[in-house]
């Protein structure tokens, strides 16, 4: 496989000049340790294009040239040994050439590929020192920083720390986490100190570092900042560490914020901290909160979240909670959280709510939910659920539930239902979902079905459904009922389904109608 050299550009660009905002992302989705040795693999779009630039815009066809496209070829070939030992002899017989300082970057680049750390931080130092006015001084800089975990140079490290380049800053913290955790957090405690004038997005970046290279040390960092950081989203950057972190001491703090409201966003993300712990008693918490917190809604996020742990326990608990509960749409969350509890006995709880003689919403809910868990022992539970009950709106919810399983059985009920039910207008909407699957064999079904059917109300209803559909078999139907129906009326509407699908051969059908 060849080397994309303009694919790696991106990747690089992406790290550096927008590079706080992936990093960010790669810390929170604990990758950025793992990459930080691919990292320094990267190529930014600045440089790829310089060399690339270089040469395409030159016109000579001097030795030099041909030195520079064939260590070109042997970085898009990945041929990192050759492409050192070509962008090293440009060097030696070219020590003059206006582009040598391009010649110690590349060099240093194949070299970095190849893990010979100190050997590229060689070249980059050389190229700074000697080439101080060069278009490839910061690259150089941001190459000796990524890899000064490799090389163990603290001091190039610290020194961009002094500086005032925001993107070189933010990869030399994290090499400073690397290599010497303590001197980084010390860092980084200057950065997030209380009138600090360092720009926001690295105040961010380093928060995602505490949470990464997380220690006792780190811990009661984060929990400073979750109590009395000023800024709002690093606040909750800081509660979603502590969540991750596993630490005990974190709980009692994580409470606390739950507790005092004044901010719904940062009691939410403390709530989806609790959720995210480890240790059990986070887990109590989250059900005391769904219990009884300070509003509805976040006692809403707590049942939530409570389902989403996915204990055994939250059946339990989420089950005596309901129970004890009056509110109608705490219920409904409740019910939905169990929805998401992938247990045999959240299935049977909702079950016997969804068959029970209750309140018909809560049924209607229970139904609903009992279709997301889109097993075959739901699928029939909904089956008899449907056959057992002969109230109209709990068929229909039954008959919306069956159409989100996706199951075989749950549409030969539909079909069953829209042939033969006692009720009008639970046939009725059994066509309809048939409809909206709009998929062939419900169509052949539904056309056959008109044929067959000597109700107006439910032919209208096969129309409408038809003229859901995107398959050419309903448009044909439909051209068929438009030409020919002894009613007048669904000729009517066969022929307004037809105008509303702006298919060139019902526009034609409808053309030779008005000739």
């Amino acid at each position: 496989m060849r080397y994309d050299i303009r694919n790696h550009q991106q990747i690089r660009r992406l790290l550096l000049l927008s590079g706080l905002v992936l990093l960010s992302t790669l810390v929170a989705g604990g990758l950025l340790a793992h990459s930080a040795r691919n990292a320094v693999a990267g190529a930014s779009a600045q440089e790829l294009s310089k060399l690339n630039r270089f040469i395409q815009s030159s016109n000579v066809k001097d030795d030099a040239m041909k030195v520079f496209r064939q260590g070109r070829d042997q970085i898009e070939d990945e041929n990192w040994n050759g492409a050192a030992a070509t962008f090293i002899s440009f060097v030696a017989d070219y020590p003059k050439h206006k582009d040598v300082d391009a010649a110690l970057y590349w060099t240093a680049f194949a070299l970095k590929k190849q893990e010979k750390f100190a050997e590229a931080d060689r070249q980059l130092e050389r190229l700074i020192r000697e080439r101080p006015n060069s278009n490839w001084l910061d690259d150089a800089r941001a190459m000796r920083v990524e890899i000064a975990g490799q090389t163990g140079n603290r001091q190039v490290v610290e020194r961009e720390l002094d500086k005032n380049d925001l993107e070189i800053k933010a990869i030399a913290l994290q090499s400073l986490f690397q290599s010497n955790p303590d001197r980084a957090a010390a860092f980084v405690a200057d950065i997030l100190k209380p009138g600090s004038a360092a720009d926001r997005r690295l105040k961010e970046n380093a928060i995602d570092l505490l949470g990464q290279h997380a220690g006792p040390k780190t811990t009661v960092m984060l929990m400073e900042l979750a109590r009395d950081q000023a800024d709002p989203k690093a606040r909750k950057k800081a509660i979603f560490w502590l969540g991750q972190s596993g630490d005990e001491g974190a709980l009692d703090l994580i409470k606390e914020v739950v507790m005092q409201p004044n901010d719904t966003e940062i009691v939410k993300a403390a709530l989806f901290a609790l959720s995210q712990h480890s240790s059990p008693r986070a887990y109590e918490l989250l059900v005391g909160f769904a219990r009884g917190a300070s509003s509805t809604e976040l006692r809403r996020d707590a049942i939530f979240w409570v389902g989403q742990r996915g204990q055994e326990a939250a059946v339990d608990d989420l089950t005596k909670i309901y129970e004890a509960e009056r509110d109608v749409e705490i219920k409904k969350h409740i019910l939905f959280a169990l929805s998401q509890h992938h247990s045999h006995r959240a299935r049977g709880k909702l079950s016997e709510i969804a068959r029970s003689g209750g309140d018909v919403e809560l049924r209607k809910q229970a139904i609903f939910c009992l279709s997301q868990h889109s097993d075959e022992a739901s699928v029939e539970e909904l089956v008899k659920i449907y056959d057992a009950d002969s109230n109209t709106a709990i068929r229909k919810q039954v008959l919306f539930a069956l159409t989100q399983t996706g199951s075989p059985r749950g549409r030969a009920k539909l079909l069953d239902v829209a042939r033969a039910a006692d009720d009008i207008e639970v046939r009725k909407q059994a066509i309809f979902w048939l409809g909206q699957q709009d998929e062939g064999q419900a169509v052949d079904f539904l056309a056959q079905l008109y044929d067959s059917e000597s109700n107006a109300g439910v032919k209208e209803q096969l129309i409408f459904a038809l003229g859901q559909s995107h398959q050419k078999a309903a448009l044909r139907k439909l051209m068929q009922i438009a030409k020919g129906d002894a009613s007048v009326e669904m000729r009517k509407k066969a022929i307004f389904w037809l105008g509303q699908s702006q298919d060139p051969e019902a526009v034609k059908f409808i053309e030779e109608i008005l000739k």
